[in-house]
Parts: structure tokens; sequence; C-alpha cells
């Protein structure tokens, strides 16, 4: 495992994850704040945070792909705690923004599905403001949570967030994910059987939001493959009260998998989402047309 880290193949892997991760998620969010229809729907909102901690994402992928290929050139294989919980602070960030938001998406539909006249009545910009400024004040300060008590000097054989971190804070880190997901899976469990019920409903079961429901539905495969199955290992290998540099391994691994779901959600958004997929269309048919425009129509000279 720690070869495959440092390998300059998976440093490269981490950079094209950065890469599409960044480009595609900009795109994400400059669609729906450009467009004022898309961006007065709640949900679409939830969506754009969404890709934002996607966004923050990536860039923690791509840091540490930097961090590593500059490690392996000049032969470093002794990193400070400092350093490498600064490295992994992006990741760190974007995984506790992009949780508390898939928490709120999940009471979003579920407030949809099963009092949808209360939620049209509460969906406005006030509540949607107040509900993304709560999730950004405790992803910075459970972000910020990682750096108390930690000695800035030690150093680590494997430079990751898993090393470097307190006890205390791994076992923070256990509870706030299983926590999180188990309310995640278990509001989404509730919403699916609350959608097949309410059969005569007229808001819960149009056309929209059948398509967010299936949206949200592909959001939640990938989440499983790539944040859960890691975070399963984590409490596994905890329990059994492994070595650090192990854990150190499975932070490594829980980082790759939320960047790569960073890249997914870009995917799901534009083959499911029916408004980012038509302003996806739009966008790239309007700049193709710019394009064409600019081509000047080649002139035969006249025979004389």
């Amino acid at each position: 495992m720690a070869q495959l880290d440092e390998h300059i193949a998976f440093s490269v892997f981490r950079l094209l994850i950065m890469i599409v991760s960044v480009l595609g998620n900009l795109l994400i969010l400059f669609i729906l704040f450009s467009n004022r229809k898309l961006r007065k729907s709640g949900p679409n909102v939830l969506f754009a945070q969404l890709a934002a901690a996607d966004l923050i994402l990536g860039i923690g992928a791509g840091a540490r792909g930097v961090s590593a290929i500059y490690f392996a050139h000049f032969g470093i294989t002794s990193y400070h705690k400092g350093l490498c919980l600064i490295l992994g602070s992006p990741t760190v960030l974007g995984i506790h923004l992009s949780q508390t938001t898939m928490v709120s998406i999940a009471f979003d539909r579920f407030l949809c599905i099963r009092l949808p006249v209360f939620y049209r009545n509460l969906e406005n910009h006030r509540f949607a403001f107040l509900r993304s400024v709560c999730c950004i004040l405790y992803s910075i300060l459970g972000s910020a949570a990682s750096y108390i008590g930690v000695s800035f000097s030690d150093s680590v054989e494997i430079c990751s967030t898993g090393t470097a971190i307190r006890s205390w804070y791994s076992t923070y880190w256990l509870i706030f994910a299983t926590v999180l997901t188990l309310v995640i899976y278990v509001a989404y469990i509730a919403i699916y059987i609350l959608f097949l019920q309410q059969t005569n409903s007229s808001y819960g079961k149009t056309s929209s939001q059948k398509a967010i429901f299936v949206t949200m539905s592909a959001v939640l495969a990938s989440y499983f493959i790539c944040w859960c199955i890691p975070n399963v290992l984590f409490a596994v290998f905890k329990s059994v009260q492994v070595s650090p540099t192990l854990l150190g391994y499975i932070g490594v691994l829980t980082g790759v998998g939320s960047a790569l779901s960073s890249t997914t959600n870009i995917f799901i958004y534009g083959w499911k989402h029916p408004q980012l997929k038509n302003q996806l269309k739009r966008l790239f048919y309007g700049i193709m047309g710019r394009r064409l425009s600019t081509v000047e129509p080649m002139t035969v000279p006249s025979k004389s």
C-alpha cells in the first residue's frame, strides 16, 4: 500500500481526479448560479452545495498527488505531522461538507414526500441560507478540530491524516461517519417507502420530483461504494486495534474514495438531473454555435 501511495502513476491518477472534479463541479456551480430559475429551487441549492464539497475534495486529491510527486522526487521518506494535516485538510473539510449536505438532502426529500404542504411553505431563500450556513460552520469546526493536541514536529512514515491525528479524533471520525451514514440510509429507506405509497400525491410524484429521486438514488449508490466501504474497513481495523500506520493506509483509501465520488457525481448529474442536463446541452450547443459562426466562409475566385 505504501508503494502504491507513493507510485507516480497513483499520483497522476489523483491529478486526473482533480482536473475532472474541479472543472466539472465548477461547471455545475456556474450553471446553477447563472440560471435564476435553477438557483431558486431548494434541492438545486443543495446540489450546488454538494458540488462545492466535491470541488474541495478534488482539490484535496490534487494536493496529495502533487505532494507525493514532490516527496518522491526529493527522496523524502519522513514527514512532519503538521504538514500531513495541512495537506489532508481539504479532504477532511470536503468530506464534512459532503456528509452534512447529504444529510440535508435526505431530510429535504423526506419532507417533500411526507409533508408536501409544509415543505412548500418552508422552502425559501432564508431557510436555504441558514441550512447552508449550519453545514459550512460545522464542517469548518469539525475539520479544525483535527489540529487539536497534535505535535506538528513529530514525524510519521506515511503522510496521511490518519497517521497525524490524535486517537480521540479518529474515534470522533468513526462516530461521525457511522452516525451520518446510518441517518442518510434510514432516511432514504423511509423516503423510498413513502414514495411508493403516495401514488395519489400531485406534488410528491411529479416528473421533476421523480427525476430528483432517481438522481439521488444514483448518488447514493456511488456514495456506498466510495465512502461506506472504506469507512467500514476503518471501523473494523480500529475495533481490533491495529497499528496507526495501517489506519493511515485506510485514511488514504478513504480520501481517494471520496475524491472518486466527487467525479462520479458530475456524470450522475449530467445523466439523470433533467434541468442540469438541459442546461449542459444548451451551454455546449451555444459554445459550438459561437465557434462555427467565427469560421469565415471560403470564397472561390471567379475565372475571368
